[in-house]
């Protein structure tokens, strides 16, 4: 149950050494200075007391309105009032200024300031324990303040004679004596200066605490650090030595820790799973060993505790423990001391203490079975005890949580101001996304000083690493693993949704960005730790932020650029690790998280290159970021497909071309795009392999022209070579004739445009004829060969046909010159040619291959395994791989297999086609099988069609650029058609159309209306190919021409130039019956 502290009526009860007053009960009897039960302090009877600071000498008191009162000796003032007091007086001078948080030291009392987080210091200044900036010497009755910090302090612990203070910022400040190292800045010399800790920079600390000269932190994620004096173990790393630096205790690390105490010798900690951890000093009982050491420098499980239940809450005295621990039998909460109790500090009777001195094992304090207890408290210097505690009916249920205890630790980051709504939880400097979205809803429509200290709050812990790795954690289990950061990204964003789109206060948006303008200048000036994963989950929070996108940022936020610039300095400067782990964590969360990084560094990129005056070297970070992406998405299996790393703003640039020249010249010291083609569309990389063709078809000609030439060969000799004369009706013989001709005989002229001559037929091959062609080569091909075959299992898809025995007749061609008729026992070979003359002169094909023979084509057919064959043949797959569970013995398996698309049974591995497989053969003859049904056989059809592919592709460097998708689409295009209203916006009009022209409105009417298979009939009759283009319609460069022909005439169109020649049908009903009739009886060029 959560308790509202400051609507309840709580109690303070005290108990132990009573000689200076520092109980707060009054001393009845100078003799009798000792109170061994707990008694409850009656001056706080109309006084909410939140938390209690206990010393030597004195105690302070702190109530939920930020007032301070004290009691006890005051030799040193500092009880910052006149006088010694045996009762519990308010500090007047403060009175105005509500107090945050308390410690006491030995004589002097520190106090950290709620509104503003200043530090305030009484008593004591002579090794510069109060901070002041000098060694201030005994100022009684003064409380004086610290001069201007840039840090607000939240909480803040004492020692003997140093202090320990965590700032809202998640920075850890030390002052006062350094004679142990127990200040942490890495020597020994004591300072009056607060200065910070160097060691915890950036870590998520969320609690720290003083011992008499040794001090403890605890991170979000449960790490211990430890420092200072360590002559009997108190740092629990397993030695003597002091530390003058924090360092983490490495014992803990397994358990993690949710709370932890320190008494003048002996140190606590508790672990996650509420086990209670003791190391030390133990010569008082203090460990609860039940025994007595010297030293213990090992942390040890507190098996008494263990066997009662689930530890909640620890204290340390300087040398006894307390512990409040949820009984796992009755489920209800009891406190527990043990150590030194001659004092009565264990609030147990005398005579139950061993010698009337001491209590080696915890025992149970006998309370009112209707209390709570809320907060154990005492000091490391400390011979007494507080319990805060309220009554309730039927007493209060437990939370079960270890460190879970309301009141326990100081207030959320975010509340600053005693006008803004309380947030509790058991983390310093964090923000919990929960109170958070409580908090900020609550405050929707609120202005004045609530709207104000809102603005503050955000700014500071928005701009501070340390919060932001504390921050949005999920409860359990605390720790960062190689596949869980712990942090909650959904909160995250749920967080940023509100505070940026829920509020809608354009102050709050203004300090949001700069906030984050402040942290990733932080990130990338100051190297962030990477010893421990802990210190990376910042990251993942900033990349959550919507001021970084480019639908928010401009409108809302206009220093983004700058933010963004210096958080992927901060990325690329983490080890290649650190990335690693990094990005890795996104892999087992849904992969929306991963892609917003890596949206938000393209469209990073795209504003850089796109926004006059923006500095393009920032263009070369971002992509070396995208480039750790794009690995850590390779290794993730790749949750994202390609497109999402491609840069339409790159892929456009003016400059690629340059860029890939200098690429292609190994210039190593020039940044370049082209060293990173994932960036690049398909559509840049055909830009590029059309400017390599541009280059090699020069040269090419310039050769042949050279040879004809030294070789004295006829005037129309070139023509022969450059032209591919067809008859429509021996299409591919003529074809693959001559083409095999010139593969045989002429190689170099495949690098010449490819130029098409229909027999008998008037038309001039400005592109249109050529498409056309190998459209319909690559149909007969199909339809009266038997080299392709049809996947059973993946419709549309062709693969080669084992064993094929086709017979086609080869009839002679116009030219014998140029004819080999030897083609007909090519046809793989032919086949692979006209692929990559396709893809040399840019023609799109419908020419459906199963996507890995693109795979074979970019990396040559390497020996395929049983795993690539799940993707062509899924059921064989399954059948082969079930084998192993069977005895083959009792299944009758021979070498004789029929492979798919076969029409008969072949041998494997060249054994006997009745021979039995044997068990120990089952492995070979899986492969064997997988093998032939992926090659098709032996695989010589598939080696014949890649090798000439890529020989008629001229394969230079830009090929190089590709992957196996965007060669299937540099050969079929898009495999969608796409919106025709795209088409229609970037239609050109000739003749006499125009947009509006009525003719052409019917005409779109009709188009649109069209189904997916008449609007591909359209493309096919206007363009020669029904394949739309990479970059979409748009690029299609279609025209809509007016002809003067009779309205009885039907449409006639200009392949080569994408035009439409349309006459002027005068009805929708006329347009809609002569544009299908044109289209269903479409047989050749210029159809009329």
């Amino acid at each position: 149950m959560e308790v509202d502290l400051e609507a309840t009526e709580t109690f303070v009860l005290a108990m132990g050494n009573n000689s200076d007053g520092q109980l707060g009960c009054g001393m009845a009897d100078e003799d009798d200075d000792k109170v061994f039960s707990p008694c409850e302090l009656h001056a706080f009877d109309s006084v909410g007391i939140r938390s209690c600071s206990a010393s030597l000498k004195h105690s302070i008191w702190l109530s939920h309105d930020g007032l301070v009162y004290t009691a006890g000796d005051n030799d040193s003032g500092q009880l910052g009032r006149a006088g010694k007091r045996a009762k519990p007086f308010k500090i007047d001078s403060i009175e105005h200024m509500p107090v945050e948080s308390t410690a006491a030291g030995n004589g002097f009392s520190v106090l950290a300031a709620k509104l503003d987080g200043r530090l305030m210091g009484v008593g004591r200044g002579d090794r510069g324990q109060l901070g002041m900036g000098g060694a201030d010497r005994d100022d009684k009755e003064r409380v004086k303040f610290s001069s201007a910090l840039d840090e607000q302090l939240l909480h803040i612990s004492a020692g003997d004679s140093h202090c320990i203070a965590l700032c809202r910022s998640g920075k850890v400040l030390a002052f006062g004596e350094n004679k142990h190292g127990q200040l942490g800045v890495g020597d020994f010399v004591s300072t009056a200066t607060p200065k910070p800790v160097p060691t915890l920079q950036s870590r998520p600390v969320v609690r720290v605490c003083c011992g008499g000269s040794h001090t403890l932190a605890r991170t979000a994620t449960g790490l211990l650090w430890a420092w200072g004096c360590n002559e009997h173990g108190q740092l629990g790393l397993g030695d003597l030595k002091p530390r003058f630096r924090p360092e983490q205790v490495k014992a803990m690390r397994v358990s993690r820790c949710v709370d932890v105490a320190a008494g003048n010798r002996h140190s606590l900690a508790i672990s996650e799973k509420g086990l209670a951890f003791a190391f030390g000093a133990g010569g008082s009982g203090q460990l609860g060993s039940g025994g007595i050491a010297e030293a213990e420098p090992y942390p040890k499980v507190i098996e008494a505790l263990k066997e009662i239940g689930t530890c909640l809450q620890i204290a340390c005295g300087h040398s006894h423990s307390l512990a409040v621990v949820l009984n796992q039998d009755s489920l209800k909460e009891n406190v527990y001391a043990w150590g030194l109790g001659s004092s009565g500090q264990l609030g147990v009777p005398r005579e139950n203490l061993h010698e009337k001195k001491l209590s080696p094992l915890p025992q149970k304090l006998r309370l009112d079975p209707s209390l709570k207890v809320l907060n154990v408290c005492s000091g490391p210097l400390s011979h007494h005890t507080f319990l805060i505690a309220f009554r309730a009916p039927g007493a209060a249920e437990s939370s079960g949580y270890p460190g879970s205890f309301p009141g326990k630790e100081a207030l959320s980051p975010l509340t600053t101001m005693a006008a803004v709504v309380p947030m509790r939880h058991s983390l310093h400097t964090a923000i919990d996304a929960d109170e958070l979205l409580h908090t900020l809803r609550s405050l929707k429509g609120s202005e004045g000083i609530q709207q104000t200290a809102l603005v503050k709050a955000v700014g500071a812990a928005f701009s501070s690493v340390s919060v932001l790795n504390a921050s949005f954690r999920r409860t359990s289990p605390l720790g960062t693993t190689a596949e869980s950061s712990g942090v909650d990204l959904l909160k995250v964003r749920k967080a940023y949704h509100t505070l940026v789109f829920e509020l809608r206060n354009a102050e709050l948006i203004n300090t949001l960005g700069r906030a984050t303008v402040s942290i990733c200048d932080e990130l990338s000036k100051q190297r962030v730790p990477t010893d421990d994963p802990e210190t990376l989950c910042v990251f993942l929070v900033l990349f959550e932020n919507p001021l970084l996108l480019a639908e928010h940022r401009t409108s809302l936020f206009a220093g983004f650029h700058v933010a963004l610039q210096r958080l992927t300095a901060a990325v690329l400067s983490l080890p290649k690790d650190s990335q690693k782990l990094l990005f890795g964590w996104l892999k087992h969360l849904p992969s929306e998280y991963f892609g917003r990084v890596v949206n938000v560094m393209q469209q990073y990129v795209t504003y850089v290159l796109t926004q006059p005056g923006q500095n393009q070297s920032d263009v070369s970070a971002a992509v070396i970021l995208l480039s750790t992406l794009w690995d850590a998405n390779a290794e993730m299996d790749g949750i994202l497909p390609e497109w999402c790393f491609q840069s339409q703003a790159i892929s456009q640039s003016s400059d690629l071309q340059e860029h890939y020249r200098q690429w292609q010249q190994q210039q190593s010291l020039v940044f370049s795009y082209c060293r990173y083609p994932f960036l690049l569309n398909a559509g840049a990389k055909r830009r590029l392999i059309s400017f390599d063709v541009e280059l090699r078809s020069q040269v090419a000609s310039q050769e042949i022209w050279a040879k004809m030439l030294r070789e004295g060969a006829p005037e129309d000799s070139f023509q022969r070579v450059l032209v591919y004369r067809v008859r429509r009706e021996h299409i591919l013989s003529d074809f693959c004739g001559q083409l095999w001709w010139r593969i045989q005989n002429q190689p170099e002229s495949l690098c010449l445009p490819l130029t098409v001559d229909f027999v008998g037929e008037h038309g001039i091959d400005a592109g249109g004829l050529r498409k056309e062609c190998l459209h319909l080569v690559l149909r007969e091909m199909y339809t009266k060969t038997q080299v392709f075959v049809e996947l059973d299992e993946w419709p549309g898809l062709l693969w080669f046909r084992p064993a094929c025995d086709s017979q086609v007749l080869s009839v002679t061609a116009p030219d014998q010159t140029a004819h080999d008729e030897s083609w007909v026992e090519h046809l793989p070979e032919i086949a692979g040619a006209i692929v990559g003359l396709a893809v040399y002169n840019a023609i799109y094909l419908d020419f459906r291959l199963h996507p890995l023979m693109y795979k074979f084509l970019m990396q040559g057919p390497v020996t395929p395994t049983v795993e690539d064959l799940q993707g062509l043949h899924p059921s064989l797959y399954r059948s082969l791989t079930s084998l192993r569970k069977h005895d083959i013995r009792n299944l009758c398996l021979t070498w004789s297999v029929r492979l798919p698309g076969a029409n008969e049974d072949r041998p494997l591995a060249g054994k006997p086609a009745a021979a039995d497989v044997q068990q120990e053969e089952l492995e070979t003859f899986i492969a064997e099988y997988a093998q032939a049904a992926l090659y098709a056989g032996d695989g010589e059809q598939i080696r014949g069609f890649v090798q000439k592919a890529l020989l008629c592709m001229a394969v230079g460097p830009a090929f190089r650029l590709c992957t196996a998708h965007d060669l299937e689409l540099l050969i079929c295009g898009l495999p969608y058609l796409g919106d025709f209203k795209d088409l229609e916006l970037s239609c050109k009009y000739e003749n006499g159309f125009f947009p509006d022209h009525p003719v052409a409105k019917v005409f779109w009417r009709v188009v649109h209306g069209m189904s997916e298979i008449w609007q591909r009939k359209l493309l096919l009759f206007c363009t020669g190919c029904d394949r739309v283009p990479i970059l979409g319609l748009r690029a299609l460069n279609f025209v809509l021409s007016r002809s003067t022909a009779d309205l009885d005439h039907l449409p006639t169109a200009n392949t080569c130039i994408n035009q439409l020649n349309l006459p002027e049908y005068p009805t929708e009903e006329m347009m809609h019956i002569r544009l299908h009739a044109a289209l269903e009886h479409y047989t050749g060029f210029g159809f009329a």
